[in-house]
């Protein structure tokens, strides 16, 4: 079956497993394409996980949404771990809305961001307490001091507050020491790390749905952050349990660049 000229699928393999890679858009012309790579998969005895990757996926409608449903079933019977990278911006919006969300699991953002400079880093520690994430939102509201549109500032400020509320209520009981944050800035983007010494999570197994107490601020992340991932600290990497996020901006921060530092240690984010 040959995929229309403004659709593309490509499939390659890792030593995790399958990612089929989708640009364009998904509607009812398409979909069957995207559906019968899966069932080639299927035949050919393929196991682990299998990504979806909608990154590059500019449309989708309800047939489109409709085979991701179908795909995730089909991986159900068959013993095979399904993960979606989701498109950024109003077509995650509509997965969302539409429930594929709670169907597929989200996976993280991972790609790195070229290596830069930075222009300035805050390092602060927070107290487990309802009242820290305001002082976080304030902190970040400082680093940025108003060299940042609105939409960028807001959206910086919801992810971060989401992060360190997550690190208030979920790391369990036994986690007393304080939240670590750290904000980076640099000319063309704004990095956010927030740590805790609960147990974290493995990116590969977190529920699909939200769970109802909480867990929603990972699908803010996911749908709104240029991209994301986790990273344990300390020795033998398991200390402190790290989520970060980084946000591209427009306009640039400006500020003079430190160039002798290096952003810190690359970030190994969790992908199954």
């Amino acid at each position: 079956m040959a995929a229309p000229p403004n659709f593309r699928i490509e499939t390659a393999q890792a030593g995790s497993g399958t990612t089929i890679k989708l640009a364009g858009e998904l509607d009812s012309a398409t979909c069957p394409v995207l559906v019968q790579r899966f069932d080639q998969l299927v035949a050919a005895g393929a196991g682990g996980q299998v990504v979806l990757d909608l990154t590059e996926v500019s449309f989708i409608d309800s047939a489109g949404m409709r085979a991701i449903i179908v795909i995730e079933r089909s991986a159900q019977e068959h013993d095979i771990r399904l993960a979606l990278r989701p498109p950024v911006g109003p077509v995650t919006d509509l997965l969302q809305i539409s429930g594929v969300g709670a169907h597929v699991a989200l996976r993280p953002h991972t790609d790195d961001a070229p290596p830069a400079p930075f222009v300035e880093r805050i390092d602060l520690e927070l107290a487990r307490v309802p009242t820290s994430p305001g002082r976080a939102r304030a902190e970040l509201r400082e680093a940025i001091g108003g060299r940042l549109g609105d939409t960028d500032s807001a959206t910086l400020t919801l992810l971060t507050s989401e992060l360190v509320t997550n690190s208030v209520i979920h790391p369990g009981p036994d986690a007393g020491d304080p939240i670590g944050l750290r904000i980076t800035t640099f000319d063309d983007r704004v990095r956010v790390e927030v740590s805790d010494s609960g147990p974290g999570f493995d990116t590969a197994t977190l529920p699909p749905r939200p769970r109802e107490t909480g867990g929603h601020g990972l699908v803010v992340v996911e749908g709104l952050s240029s991209r994301w991932g986790t990273r344990r600290l300390g020795r033998d990497g398991g200390e402190r349990f790290c989520v970060w996020f980084e946000l591209d901006v427009a306009g640039g921060l400006g500020g003079e660049a430190i160039a002798a530092e290096a952003v810190g240690a690359p970030v190994v984010a969790a992908e199954g």
